[in-house]
């Protein structure tokens, strides 16, 4: 077996606004013979083919392109090929856009402009992509962005030329061995003010920095970013990494693997300088004189302290000088000079233990949030002809073949072609039941095959399979920082400094002032100001409560794409829902069966003849709940009428099945009903003979997801749904809801959103949860937008700031009970900190307090913090 030669085709279909629509299309698409692979992204409107080289590429491009029509005429379809590819693009960034209303109006205006061939925006993204059929370009730009200010005034516009969209490139840079966390975010903010560096992201948790920069000077720029995280801390492990480099590393078998932290070197001379300093201290509390208890004291604090003292030394000639390894320096080499040698060596002593406990702590939170999302593939089976090969799953191309055997995590989004097997969903859905998988089911990257060998076609690249995307938003979730982390980041860089002048102060005005005062015991009392003005517990263990609920969460199958929105979610008090597909299954079915004058079974088979060449979502599940062939050719006449229903002859037989409408304009005498759903009529021979009643199905867990919601403090649960009244009405009713909009346009929805926030307060946050695809304005324009994303769905991830990959909507209380916990230890760290801090200051200023309470409302207090913030992945 030969592999296919594979050529890549993208079709745009302007005017795609259906996403049932451009689902159907997706599906199809992949039947037509000599495509491999498709895939349809709903928001960028794109189709994306790859077609068999050795069949005739022009014939499958018109049979796709007939295929499109006929499941959604009227369509601008568009073959993107090298000649479109080099046609005068130009894309535009509104910063500031966010009015729904206002992106649609731009988009509209845009479009009639002289000049323009075809625009698009993107409401999401904020980027207006237009196409230029002029030779003044600069007047057809100028006029673009005299509308867009006409429209919406004060937007920040940029225009992105062709070069420019291509000029940052993305790299990783993992800092091994890294364990301040103050010096993480001293390294976050230098690096960030680098010539050439759009965004830098320094994730504290996995030791990760991520950077975008300028692709033209690469390698000068990367030797700035090393040589700043070097100036601010040395000796840090630094490996680089990006899609290419890893690709590069792996065929040349040159991985640089990061060193292990220096965690037994570290121990050694803990135990080594500890038992130094035990002889030492045994000696003077027996009083025994000796001249050289000096001189035992200090070798005990170079061994233990030497490299704090090395740092202290080092920063200063740097300019840094308010970090804890300065403050701890000065402090015990203060106390050494007043004569308080042996508390110096211990204080030094007890902090250096505590700081080895505390990093063992971080390590085991990282261990434990990176066991959360181990579902990152190591390898692939790559089948080469009647071989199998294993390779790197970014080496895998869309259309290959790849096997998984039992006990291997699925490392691609495909197809499976062959074989039948129980994967394990856990690791992207949280989900503990496992689920049956066949020939024709599509299975998604993070999946562990359990009992059976699969053969699968990959049907996206490994940069765009599910795991990828899930691991990217939660390792990048860092970058959006709650309120909190930043309060705390402003926080920490003004109290150390305000301390140290506090015992700067402490140590001068009381002897100047006081008589008799001891100019030693107040030089002691600043001392222990200094040990304690360090912010390390509330820097470290703030993000990594953070870190640990959204980790959890994507556990569970919620993610959540920053802290930002984790906090959010604490503050919800309104939860809006769409229904179709959120708290329904927006699949139809047969719910009700009433005939007159035949049995229910003709009565179905009469509706199911009638619907047999349809394509609409009311006819297939006619013919599913009636679950047997009809014979096609029996069918003399078919005809379609619009907005009425379907009339055809079969045999000897004229069937009618449609709406009243269609009942009335042929004269049958039927009596109109009243259900909620969808009622089919159906005659024969001009006889009125029954009608049938589809419905969207309630999902399982709505009515208890609502009950839930409500428990979790939620005030007010809404339900806005272009249905119609009737059923909108009987859904809220069933669920207990407290408002219903039914009736509504899309962009009528967001109107009803706007209604609601009126009289709202900052703290009162609205979260609204919809598909994801035909509600992207509504996600974009509350305070928390939620998608009932489903299994791999791209415009879901794309759309909302939260993702419930299960589709349950049971979810988002779990969603609102992860945030509340997080949120709770956040401030019980907050609070425990300060107050401890606090107090030792007061007592330490009024001489009640020595420096070994000091080192514990330092490094003891930041080791209890940690603990506590790992109680959110409980």
């Amino acid at each position: 077996m030969s592999t296919a030669v594979l050529v890549k085709r993208e079709l745009l279909l302007g005017g795609l606004t259906c996403a049932h629509c451009a689902e159907v299309i997706g599906d199809t698409v992949k039947n037509i013979d000599g495509v491999q692979a498709s895939n349809m992204n709903f928001i960028s409107k794109k189709l994306t083919l790859q077609i068999d080289a050795c069949k005739n590429e022009e014939d499958i491009i018109d049979e796709v392109i007939n295929l499109i029509n006929s499941i959604e005429p009227g369509l601008d379809i568009e073959v993107i090929n090298k000649i479109t590819k080099e046609c005068n693009r130009k894309e535009l960034m509104l910063g500031g856009l966010s009015c729904a209303h206002c992106a649609e109006v731009i988009n509209e205006k845009v479009s009639l402009i002289d000049g323009i061939k075809k625009s698009n925006l993107n409401f999401i993204n904020k980027k207006l992509l237009i196409e230029i059929d002029s030779d003044d370009e600069n007047v057809v730009i100028g006029n673009v962005i005299d509308v867009i200010n006409d429209v919406e005034p004060g937007l920040d516009i940029e225009l992105i030329d062709n070069k420019k969209l291509n000029k940052y490139n993305k790299k990783e840079l993992t800092l091994g061995g890294l364990n301040c966390a103050h010096c993480a975010e001293v390294i976050n903010e230098k690096v960030a003010l680098l010539e050439g560096v759009k965004s830098a992201n320094l994730n504290f948790v996995n030791k990760k920095l991520s950077i975008e920069i300028e692709s033209s000077n690469e390698s000068n720029i990367i030797k700035n970013v090393i040589d700043t995280i070097n100036d601010i801390e040395s000796g840090l492990d630094i490996s680089i990494s990006s899609k290419e480099d890893r690709k590069q590393n792996k065929q040349d078998g040159k991985i640089r693997k990061i060193k292990k932290d220096n965690g037994k070197k570290e121990l050694i001379k803990i135990i080594i300088g500890a038992l130094v300093f035990i002889f030492a201290f045994v000696e003077e509390a027996m009083g025994v004189s000796s001249k050289y208890s000096l001189i035992i004291f200090l070798i005990s604090y170079l061994i233990v302290g030497g490299d704090v003292v090395y740092k202290a030394l080092r920063n200063i000639t740097k300019g840094r000088i308010f970090d804890e390894n300065f403050l701890m320096t000065v402090a015990t080499i203060g106390a050494i000079i007043i004569g308080e040698s042996s508390e110096a060596v211990g204080v030094m002593l007890f902090y250096k233990v505590g700081e080895y406990l505390q990093e063992l702590a971080v390590g085991k939170s990282r261990k434990s949030i990176s066991d959360l999302m181990q579902i990152r593939p190591d390898v692939a089976n790559l089948k080469v002809g009647n071989s199998i090969k294993v390779v790197d799953p970014e080496e895998v191309e869309i259309g290959d073949i790849i096997v998984v055997k039992p006990g291997e995590k699925v490392p691609l989004d495909g197809v499976v072609v062959e074989g039948n097997s129980m994967v394990d969903t856990s690791a992207l859905t949280g989900e503990s039941v496992l689920r049956s998988v066949k020939t024709g089911d599509d299975l998604l990257s993070g999946f562990i095959n359990k009992n059976s060998l699969l053969t699968i076609k990959v049907t996206k690249d490994f940069s765009e399979s599910t795991v990828s995307k899930i691991l990217d938003l939660v390792e990048n979730a860092s970058s959006k920082k709650s309120k909190t982390e930043n309060f705390i980041s402003v926080f920490s860089r003004y109290y150390t400094p305000i301390v140290v002048i506090l015992a700067v102060l402490i140590s001068i005005l009381p002897p100047l002032f006081i008589s008799g005062a001891s100019f030693a015991e107040w030089v002691h009392r600043g001392l222990i100001f200094l040990v304690v003005s360090c912010p390390c517990a509330l820097v470290l263990s703030i993000p990594l409560s953070y870190f640990s609920g959204i980790g959890v969460a994507s556990k569970n199958g919620i993610l959540i794409k920053g802290s930002n929105y984790l906090e959010a979610l604490r503050y919800v008090d309104t939860v809006v829902f769409d229904k179709t597909g959120t708290l329904t299954e927006g699949v139809f079915d047969v719910v009700q069966v009433n005939s007159i004058g035949i049995s229910e079974g003709e009565l179905i088979e009469y509706a199911s003849i009638a619907e047999a060449n349809s394509n609409h979502p009311i006819a297939k599940s006619i013919l599913g709940y009636y679950n047997k062939e009809v014979d096609l050719n029996k069918i003399e006449e078919y005809e379609e009428i619009a907005a009425h229903g379907i009339k055809v002859k079969y045999e000897s037989d004229y069937i009618l099945a449609g709406n009243e409408k269609l009942m009335e304009a042929n004269n049958i005498d039927f009596e109109k009903v009243k259900e909620i759903g969808t009622v089919v009529y159906i005659a024969v021979n001009n006889e009125f003979k029954g009608y049938i009643v589809i419905a969207d199905k309630i999902k399982a867990d709505s009515e208890e997801a609502i009950r839930e919601i409500k428990s979790q403090g939620i005030r007010q649960t809404v339900m806005l749904t272009g249905d119609n009244k009737n059923v909108a009405d009987a859904v809220a009713s069933k669920l207990k809801l407290d408002k219903v909009f039914s009736n509504l346009l899309p962009n009528e929805k967001v109107e009803k959103i706007e209604e609601i926030y009126v009289g709202r307060n900052e703290k009162e946050k609205i979260a609204f949860v919809g598909d994801g695809i035909n509600d992207a304005p509504v996600l974009a324009r509350v305070d928390v937008g939620i998608a009932m994303g489903g299994l791999g769905s791209d415009a879901a991830i794309e759309a909302a700031d939260v993702v419930i990959m299960t589709d349950e909507p049971s979810k988002i209380a779990q969603g609102i009970k992860i945030s509340k916990k997080t949120y709770k230890i956040v401030w019980q760290n907050i609070i425990f900190a300060l107050s401890i801090k606090v107090i030792v200051m007061i007592f330490g200023a009024l001489g009640m307090a020595s420096m070994w309470e000091a080192v514990f409302a330092d490094v003891g207090v930041a080791l209890l913090a940690v603990l506590n913030a790992m109680r959110v992945m409980r």
